[in-house]
C-alpha cells in the first residue's frame, strides 16, 4: 500500500521518538529488543521481561572485558547485559506512557550498574531518568536537577575520567539540557548549550550524530521562529543525510522542513516534504511519526480550505492515536475535527467532537485543550446565534487561557468575543475586547523581537 492510500486505512500505531540513539549489544536477544523498541515497544518489553526472568545472573571471570562478554550459555545473563535489559525495559515503558514503571526500572538499572562499578552505565541511566521526567511527566525542574548532579558526578568519576565515554556522556547531557531549555522558551540558554555540545561533537567526528545535531538545532530555531536559521540547519542536516544515504534522517529532515514551510504558509512545499517523510514512515512502520505527519498534512489542507481532505487525514490520525491510547493527542485531534466541521456548517458534529475533546482533556488534566474547547464552543454558539451562551463560553475560555499564559488562544478568543459583543450591539465591550487583542498582539511581537 502506498502512502497516499494509507490515509484511508486504520493502523495500529505505537509511539516513538525521533532521537533514540543506536547502541551495540553483545546479546542477540537484546539487539532484537533494541531494534523493536521504536516501533514495537510492547514487544521490547516482553523480550526484556523474559530475558530477565528466565536467565540467572552470572559473574564474569574477567571484569576488564565485561563490555565484550557474549552469552554463549543461554541460561545466564551477564551483569552488563542485565543493566542493558533494564534500560531497554525502561525506555519501552516510557514509550508506552507508563512513566512510574519506567522510572522504577531505570533506577534498578542504575543501582545494578553502580554495584558492578559500570560508571558509564550509571550515568547513561541517569540521563534516561532525566529524559523520562521531562518527556513523560513534563517535570523539567526535576530533569534539570538530575542533569546538574550528573555533571558534577561525571567530572569526579575516576573510572571514566578523560575518556571518550566521558565526552559522550557530557555531550548527551548537554543536548538533553539544551532541548529542555528550548522547550521552556529559554532561547539563549539553549543555544549556548548547543554550542557547548558541538565542541564535544567535533572531537567525535561522528557523521550520524552530526546529522542529528544539525536537525535538533534546526528544530530549536524553528520552535523559536528563527526561520532563516532553522532552514539553514535543517537543509544542512538534510543534505548530509542524503550524502550518507541515511534514509531515517532524510525522513526526519523532511518532516521538520514540512513544519517550517507550513508555518511560513508555503503550503505546496510543506505538502511535498510531508509526503516524502510520510512515505518513509509508512514503508518502515515508523508509526508515531506517521501519525504526526498525517496530522500535519491535515492541518495544511485545512488552512488551504480543502476541508474534506483535512477531515480524512484527521480521522486517520485519530484512529491511530486512539489505539495508542494517547488521550491528549486524541483530544487535540477531536478539536481539529470539530473546527473543520464548523467550517462545513455541520453544527451537531462540531458540538459532538468538542464535548469529546473536553471530556478527554478533563480526564488528563490538560488545561490548554479545556480552554481551547471553551473558545471553540463559544465560536459555535456565535455561529448559531446564541449570543449570550457564546459570550459566557468565550469568557470562560479566556480566563482559562490567561491562567496558563496561552497567548495565541487569548488572541483567538478576544477576536471572537469582540464580534459577539458587536452582534449584541454592545459596542463598548466589543471595543474593550479589540483593545485587549491589540495589547496581546503587541506584547507577543515584542517578545518575538527580543529573541
Amino acid at each position: 500500500m502506498n502512502f497516499r492510500g494509507l490515509f484511508l486505512s486504520g493502523l495500529v500505531l505505537l509511539t516513538t521518538s525521533f532521537d533514540l540513539q543506536a547502541k551495540l549489544y553483545s546479546s542477540p536477544i537484546l539487539t532484537e529488543a533494541h531494534n523493536l523498541l521504536v516501533n514495537q515497544p510492547q514487544r521490547t518489553l516482553i523480550i526484556t521481561q523474559n530475558y530477565l526472568e528466565q536467565r540467572r545472573l552470572s559473574k564474569p571471570q574477567d571484569p576488564s572485558r565485561i563490555h565484550l562478554n557474549g552469552e554463549a550459555d543461554h541460561s545466564t545473563r551477564t551483569p552488563l547485559n542485565t543493566v542493558n535489559a533494564l534500560q531497554l525495559q525502561a525506555q519501552a515503558l516510557s514509550l508506552l506512557q507508563r512513566p512510574e514503571l519506567a522510572i522504577k526500572a531505570i533506577r534498578k538499572a542504575e543501582k545494578k550498574a553502580f554495584d558492578n562499578n559500570f560508571m558509564f552505565s550509571v550515568f547513561e541511566s541517569r540521563i534516561l531518568l532525566a529524559q523520562f521526567y521531562w518527556i513523560n511527566l513534563s517535570n523539567s525542574a526535576t530533569a534539570l536537577k538530575i542533569l546538574n548532579t550528573l555533571s558534577v558526578d561525571i567530572k569526579h568519576s575516576q573510572p571514566i575520567k578523560q575518556t571518550r565515554q566521558q565526552q559522550e556522556l557530557k555531550y548527551q547531557s548537554l543536548m538533553l539540557r539544551a532541548r529542555i531549555e528550548s522547550s521552556l522558551n529559554k532561547d539563549e540558554a539553549a543555544e549556548k548549550l548547543f554550542i557547548k555540545a558541538k565542541g564535544y561533537l567535533v572531537a567525535f567526528d561522528d557523521k550520524d550524530e552530526t546529522i542529528n545535531y544539525q536537525l535538533t538545532l534546526g528544530q530549536h530555531y524553528l520552535r523559536h521562529h528563527h526561520y532563516d536559521m532553522a532552514l539553514d540547519r535543517l537543509l544542512s542536516g538534510y543534505w548530509l543525510a542524503v550524502e550518507h544515504e541515511d534514509q531515517p534522517q532524510i525522513a526526519r529532515a523532511n518532516y521538520e522542513l514540512a513544519q517550517l514551510f507550513e508555518e511560513r504558509h508555503v503550503f505546496d512545499k510543506a505538502l511535498e516534504h510531508a509526503t516524502q517523510a510520510g512515505e518513509f514512515f509508512e514503508r518502515y512502520k515508523r508509526t508515531q511519526q506517521l501519525a504526526k505527519t498525517l496530522t500535519l498534512i491535515a492541518s495544511i489542507y485545512e488552512q488551504q480550505g480543502r476541508y474534506n481532505l483535512a477531515l480524512v487525514h484527521y480521522f486517520n490520525a485519530l484512529d491511530q492515536e486512539n489505539q495508542l491510547k494517547h488521550d491528549v493527542r486524541s483530544a487535540s485531534l477531536r478539536l481539529n475535527i470539530a473546527r473543520v466541521y464548523l467550517h462545513l456548517y455541520n453544527y451537531p458534529k462540531t458540538e459532538q467532537y468538542i464535548i469529546q475533546a473536553r471530556n478527554l482533556a478533563l480526564q488528563s488534566g490538560n488545561e490548554n485543550i479545556v480552554a481551547e474547547s471553551q473558545i471553540l464552543q463559544g465560536q459555535l454558539e456565535l455561529e448559531k446565534g446564541a449570543l449570550d451562551d457564546a459570550i459566557t463560553s468565550l469568557q470562560a475560555g479566556l480566563i482559562s487561557a490567561s491562567r496558563i499564559g496561552a497567548t495565541d488562544l487569548q488572541l483567538i478568543g478576544e477576536s471572537i468575543l469582540s464580534k459577539a459583543f458587536e452582534k449584541q450591539n454592545d459596542y463598548y465591550n466589543a471595543l474593550l475586547s479589540q483593545r485587549r487583542y491589540e495589547q496581546l498582539y503587541v506584547g507577543k511581537q515584542k517578545k518575538r523581537d527580543q529573541k
